[in-house]
């Protein structure tokens, strides 16, 4: 039986918004408003049957937040909805609060000050085990953590794709995640405790057991539409649930042409990149249709993560460097940088060549 997943639709992104920060005990999954839903804005909240029946009596005392939303059922496959599959999942819930409130001084250049309230980030560390390894730490928003870990084991070329997982568990108030692969054992005789630093967020990775020496294979190249860019651009510019109220975040989206699947949001980029990679991969989405936008800078490792996953095309609202661009010729992939509502940059397309 397909299941069903309820979907809050909002007339406006302030009501959005104000609906997320209200249910965030709920860990409500942000997404782009399925097309079978005609709603004024382009954020909805999607939660199961329970978290659904409690939102729906939080949201009775709030007649002015409820006033401007409309709930949805869909079933998978519905809307371009799907449900997560493959690999059993095990422990906490993949999603905590994201967003903690401080109480600053605001100061003034005219002298005065006032008290305010100021939503903050949540930082979270996360050590992840593969096959009783320890073989990475990463420092993140805590929300899409299974995500986050498939995406990053397929983008660090640890695992081949999903079927290569064989379970995934979270413990220890969700600050350990253990990964069991299928048919991998650690291989001892590599060096122990190797240190490689992977984001800007202090990722580590703590081992190279799991590596497979495998080359990288070339990306296979798509026609695109500029028109398609230009419209992801817009989408970009109206800007992310927690960007919005924090200015603190990166954000990700994963596209087919100028349609957005998945939008994630961290403290790194490379964690916002995994996050929609690892959503893709769970809902057997086809990457080689896919363009990622994302919101920061494009050094290599970032490059080295859209080759590995295989992703034809990948955007940025930000710059990339020399060593990008010539790995985007090596490999075929098409690189576009400084993507902007109404113009962008395109520093490599295969096709175009």
């Amino acid at each position: 039986m397909p299941r069903a997943w309820h979907i809050l639709a909002f007339e406006s992104t302030h009501a959005a918004m104000a609906a997320q920060k209200l249910l965030a005990h709920l860990n409500p999954f942000v997404i782009p408003t399925p097309k079978a839903i005609t709603a004024g804005c382009g954020m909805s909240l999607r939660m199961d049957a329970a978290a659904a029946d409690e939102a729906r009596l939080v949201l009775a005392g709030h007649p002015d937040i409820a006033g401007l939303s409309a709930w949805h059922l869909l079933e998978e496959g519905e809307g371009g909805m799907k449900c997560p599959a493959g690999f059993p999942t095990t422990g906490d819930d993949a999603s905590m609060p994201t967003l903690a409130s401080a109480v600053v001084t605001q100061y003034a250049a005219d002298g005065s000050t006032s008290r305010e309230t100021d939503d903050i980030q949540v930082e979270h560390t996360l050590d992840v085990y593969v096959n009783e390894v320890l073989a990475m730490r990463i420092v993140c928003t805590p929300d899409h953590l299974f995500d986050l870990v498939t995406g990053r084991l397929f983008t660090e070329g640890l695992i081949d794709g999903p079927d290569d997982v064989e379970s995934m568990g979270l413990a220890d108030a969700s600050t350990r995640v253990n990964v069991r692969l299928r048919n991998r054992e650690a291989d001892l005789s590599r060096a122990t405790a190797q240190k490689v630093p992977t984001s800007s967020t202090t990722n580590q990775a703590f081992s190279s057991y799991f590596e497979d020496d495998k080359s990288l294979d070339k990306v296979v190249p798509i026609p695109w539409e500029p028109e398609w860019v230009f419209s992801l651009a817009r989408q970009f510019a109206e800007d992310t649930p927690m960007h919005k109220r924090t200015s603190g975040s990166h954000s990700c989206y994963l596209a087919v042409r100028d349609e957005v699947l998945y939008c994630c949001e961290d403290l790194g980029r490379h964690n916002a990149f995994d996050k929609v990679i690892g959503c893709a991969l769970r809902d057997g989405v086809d990457l080689g249709n896919a363009i990622v936008f994302s919101s920061g800078r494009i050094p290599v490792d970032m490059v080295l993560k859209g080759i590995r996953s295989g992703v034809p095309i990948l955007v940025s609202k930000a710059v990339p460097t020399d060593m990008t661009i010539r790995l985007a010729q090596r490999f075929d992939l098409t690189l576009i940088c400084s993507a902007r509502p109404d113009s962008m940059k395109v520093f490599n397309d295969p096709l175009a060549r």
